[in-house]
């Protein structure tokens, strides 16, 4: 319907344009190409089924699991400092008096132990005193919210044994003993520490590591055979065995591998009933899905047969199912499967691992010789090859028919591994994907080429969400797509096409620490924009709406997203992101616009308003004349739990120029209360422009931009040259 009854010859026909929703943002098609609730930029924002954009849900520190100490130059080494009589809180600052002279020297650290606190922030560390008097110093420490409780011991400085210790790997740890309990693994340079999710307290466990042992940047951890398994390029792989009250990581299985030995010599050790066959054996070190041979029988039981481990009674016991009469006492012997030609070997000093099929998957490019404990790694100088490890063993590898090599002889290398249907797994070089096929039985398993025209950039980037394998490449985030249950077919146009202007910022140099994780119907992928050589945005692709949705940033230059992890039960169920030199963050858990994080190990809480912006399509009104724009209506709503404001702003385009549209609270005579939906209408004074994009900055809140119309006329209608 035309805004006006009747126009005159000479009149300027108001026209209008509409956008009624908005469900993605485009980047790689210019403004004025983009279709109605295509968005230019978002940033720091969502848009969900309702239509609706809105500002995504601030970060909150959940857990700061390591501290750091360090000295403070000069320092002194105070050896006969009194004991505390008393001490007391005032906001951030810890009042200490000793109830006699304590003989400290103004602004030189002192070493706090001791104290108990509910919060997130130790009171316990290094800190640098002020002397109030004799008797009396204080120390100040970010981030108190309560009095922290427990005897308190003052001490000269002391050196931290986690100085340095950074988060280099982490994942979801579910305790096998207890379906409740789930944990963020972060695996740090001196020790891993476990952050129970379920807890608001966020409870932590400390793993150690072996007396010498650290682990480097660049390293991984998975969960497999209810163990943690941490991988070291170059140097034996750490395992800890999911047990919380033996918190000690040892050394995998490493050194020449020795040959099993024969089960069984005691004599008399053999039972049949009902199908079930007892072994006795002497501490045998069986698992149950292992496999034993026939290597001796004086029964039913033929010498050469295998048979899988279906329990394990105790240490010198242990049974598999057998299909022959019912028998006693009889003197078999038995051993794990032998090796042929090439031999079985140990864990080959891996960069990273996948289970897949009750196997583990690495790459195979060090051998592990020598003694145990003391093994020499050598590096084969082969990037291409990878190793297959017997069932339900992860220190055992076949080097005959659990060995693959993947397009030798070419300038490739393996970047991921990556599970899919049923027994196949597909392999990601840097140049070419294959896939495995039969993985169950090595002896007759296959690989095959699915494409050689894309590779894999990140290993973390890849994730399987319904249909679709996703992966970063050079040239975006590719896919591949079930053809049916058995074949995977490599997608012609990478799902990262529209955003295309984002996926050159990329920093490729450093783009193989790129992170992905797949929640709630989201694909989040955190890469390193423009020179950050770390990840320092995370691009959200949503798959219901099927379009990308965001690109998001803390408003910090030391902020990266080292870690993405899915973990947690309930409401704790969430996207973890942890920062390498800080702590973990549960991501869009507040209500509100505030992001609270830490970017230093052991350092304080930066409370920071997440910047949050939307810039919409170019409006033209269909039409390549130059307009007049004369006024705007903006559909907006206030989120449930927070007031509202935002910035205004019109982009031309031919005349170019920025106007200042107020804000929504001048617009409106003050902010948006909770959940106050209104209409706004302002105007863009006539300006002469072939097109405008809308603006709008978010000052305060997460109100929900819900529809935007503007209106124009076109000004210029002349037959003849314009000069």
């Amino acid at each position: 319907m035309a805004r006006y009854s009747s126009y005159g010859n000479l009149d300027n026909r108001i026209q209008e344009d509409l956008d009624q929703g908005f469900t993605g943002f485009n980047n790689k098609l210019r403004p004025d190409q983009l279709r109605p609730g295509i968005l230019t930029e978002s940033n720091n924002g969502r848009m969900d089924l309702n239509g609706e954009w809105q500002p995504r849900k601030g970060i909150e520190l959940f857990s700061s699991p390591f501290t750091a100490g360090v000295f403070t130059l000069p320092f002194y080494l105070y050896e006969s400092i009194p004991a505390v009589s008393s001490y007391s809180r005032s906001g951030d600052v810890i009042t200490v008096d000793f109830g006699s002279a304590h003989g400290i020297v103004d602004g030189t650290g002192v070493n706090i132990s001791g104290l108990s606190y509910s919060g997130l922030i130790s009171p316990n560390g290094n800190f640098i005193a002020t002397v109030v008097d004799t008797d009396t110093i204080t120390y100040t420490v970010t981030g108190l919210d309560s009095t922290p409780t427990g005897t308190m011991t003052v001490t000269g400085m002391k050196l931290d044994a986690t100085a340095g210790n950074f988060i280099e790997a982490s994942c979801e740890f579910s305790d096998p003993n207890n379906d409740s309990e789930s944990y963020v693994a972060c695996v740090a340079t001196n020790s891993t520490v476990l952050v129970k999710t379920a807890d608001s307290g966020a409870t932590t466990e400390t793993l150690t590591y072996p007396a010498g042992e650290t682990v480097p940047e660049g390293s991984t951890v998975i969960q497999a055979f209810n163990k943690l398994y941490i991988f070291r390029k170059g140097d034996i792989a750490l395992e800890w065995d999911g047990d919380i009250s033996s918190p000690t990581f040892s050394l995998v299985q490493n050194g020449d591998y020795t040959q099993p030995v024969r089960l069984g010599d005691g004599g008399n050790n053999t039972v049949i009933s009902d199908g079930v066959v007892t072994v006795t054996a002497t501490a045998h070190g069986l698992s149950v899905g292992e496999e034993v041979v026939v290597t001796e029988s004086s029964d039913q039981l033929v010498v050469g047969d295998s048979y899988t481990i279906a329990s394990v009674p105790d240490a010198d016991t242990f049974t598999f199912y057998a299909q022959y009469d019912d028998e006693s006492s009889h003197n078999n012997h038995y051993s794990k499967k032998t090796s042929q030609g090439l031999g079985f070997t140990h864990m080959p000093a891996p960069e990273f691992g996948v289970y897949h099929q009750r196997r583990l998957i690495v790459p195979y490019q060090y051998d592990v010789t020598g003694s145990s404990g003391s093994a020499t790694i050598t590096d084969r100088n082969i990037v291409d090859e990878a190793l297959f490890s017997d069932i339900l063993d992860a220190d055992t590898y076949d080097r005959i028919y659990g060995q693959f090599r993947f397009n030798a002889g070419a300038a490739d290398f393996i970047v991921g591994f990556h599970s899919f249907s049923d027994d196949k797994l597909v392999v990601f070089n840097r140049n070419s994907v294959h896939i495995v096929a039969n993985s169950l039985d090595l002896g007759s398993s296959v690989s095959q080429l699915i494409t050689n025209e894309v590779g894999c950039l990140a290993r973390d980037s890849i994730q399987q969400i319904g249909n679709s394998m996703i992966f970063l490449s050079d040239n975006g985030v590719y896919g591949l797509d079930f053809i049916d249950l058995y074949n995977l077919r490599g997608q012609d146009v990478p799902l990262s096409a529209s955003i295309e202007g984002t996926i050159k910022r990329i920093n490729k140099e450093y783009a193989s620490k790129a992170k992905s994780v797949y929640f709630n119907n989201r694909y989040y992928l955190a890469v390193p924009l423009d020179s950050s050589t770390t990840n320092n945005a995370l691009l959200i692709y949503n798959f219901l709406n099927k379009q990308w949705e965001s690109i998001d940033s803390i408003n910090d230059p030391e902020w990266q997203y080292s870690e993405l992890t899915v973990a947690g039960e309930g409401d704790k169920r969430s996207v973890y992101a942890i920062n390498r030199n800080g702590g973990v963050h549960q991501y869009e858990s507040r209500s509100d616009d505030r992001d609270r994080y830490i970017v230093q190990v052991g350092g304080t809480i930066t409370d920071n308003q997440l910047e949050s912006s939307v810039i919409t399509r170019m409006f033209n009104l269909n039409s390549l004349d130059r307009k007049k724009w004369n006024n705007f209506d903006l559909h907006i709503q206030s989120s449930e739990n927070n007031t509202s404001d935002g910035d205004l702003q019109a982009i031309t385009e031919n005349i170019d120029d920025i106007i200042d549209l107020s804000s929504i609270s001048d617009l409106n005579g003050s902010d948006l209360a909770i959940d106050e939906d209104v209409s706004l209408r302002g105007r863009f004074g006539n300006r002469r422009a072939y097109g405008l994009q809308f603006k709008l900055t978010i000052t305060k809140g997460r109100p929900r931009l819900r529809a935007l119309k503007v209106a124009g006329a076109t000004s210029f209608r002349s037959l003849d040259k314009a000069e």
